[in-house]
């Protein structure tokens, strides 16, 4: 693969790194409540705030440079959010109901 110093999406990467590293994950302690379920979703949404925005620019560059048409830039928009709802995000509900029903049982 081919890169370049001078490539303008290198700026969209370093801001997204920057705040890929600013961030505060959730960290679960104990028993898992529907609190830390929320949070880790919160997590999730965090990461795709600041790496959708970057695919959409990889595609706008896409376009501009190789005639990626204006059609298809639609396939670059909400692209991990796209992947994860419903898929990662139900997977920590499905599993943050079960640890609350866990802990009423156990109550």
């Amino acid at each position: 693969m081919r890169q370049s110093p001078t490539s303008p999406l290198n700026a969209a990467v370093q801001e997204a790194g920057r705040k890929l590293q600013a961030l505060h994950m959730t960290d679960i302690r104990g028993c898992a409540d529907k609190v830390d379920t929320a949070n880790l979703i919160d997590d999730l949404d965090a990461i795709c705030r600041i790496v959708d925005p970057l695919i959409e620019a990889i595609g706008d560059y896409a376009h501009e440079t190789i005639g990626v048409p204006v059609s298809a830039l639609e396939r670059f928009k909400d692209q991990l959010r796209g992947a994860l709802e419903g898929n990662a995000t139900f997977a920590i509900e499905e599993a943050g109901e079960q640890a609350a029903a866990y802990l009423r049982e156990a109550s």
